[in-house]
């Protein structure tokens, strides 16, 4: 199965794009149950690294350093990228941040 380019399958999980996707989403789901709580993007690295590698583990691959690893970039790069649109928007005057960008 394969959406816009993303591979869903456990070895296409080993993928930094589907490891960001991941993230994004899980952080997503957190920010919405656990509004005020600050380590939420922590908790969605971790849940992304596991993710990742249970991944490896389904896809019969031992390449659990590699499944971290990519836990952990596309856990970063989701985080980053994020912070860098909402703190761009802040700038804008548009969204959570506007006006307390400095």
């Amino acid at each position: 199965m394969d959406i816009i380019g993303v591979p869903l399958t456990p070895e296409g999980f080993l993928d930094v794009r589907v490891a960001a996707l991941v993230c994004l989403l899980a952080t997503q789901w957190l920010k919405r149950y656990l509004p005020d709580w600050r380590p939420t993007n922590l908790l969605a690295l971790a849940i992304t690294v596991l993710v990742e590698v249970l991944s490896a583990a389904l896809a019969g691959r031992g390449a659990w350093f590699s499944a971290a690893w990519a836990g952990v970039v596309g856990a970063s790069l989701a985080t980053f990228g994020y912070e860098a649109l909402t703190n761009l928007a802040g700038w804008a005057g548009v969204g959570p941040r506007a006006g307390k960008v400095g």
